[in-house]
């Protein structure tokens, strides 16, 4: 049975979210600048510029927070807010995807 978007059942799920994609955002930043580090340490070695290390680090960074940014919405999906679960349903019976 489908329930009323409520303010309360909608602040339920965001702050769901909230505090999963915040760990996930302080992930991203850790193992970027993991990886950016050691990126930029081995172009740094082999003479690259400051701005040659920024072009090849910051696209890994970028690829990394969007790999991240989905593991909060896949930790909610299913989670049991108390009176509703958050879930997929398929639309339509016929779809086959």
């Amino acid at each position: 049975m489908e329930l009323e978007i409520t303010w309360k059942r909608a602040t339920k799920v965001w702050w769901s979210y909230l505090w999963r994609n915040l760990l996930a955002i302080i992930a991203a930043m850790i193992i970027g600048g993991l990886i950016g580090g050691i990126l930029g340490f081995i172009l740094g070695m082999l003479g690259a510029s400051k701005e040659i290390v920024q072009l090849v680090v910051a696209p890994i960074g970028l690829i990394i927070g969007i790999g991240i940014s989905i593991a909060p919405i896949k930790m909610i999906l299913g989670k049991d807010f108390g009176e509703f679960r958050l879930v997929l349903i398929k639309s339509s019976p016929s779809e086959n995807t």
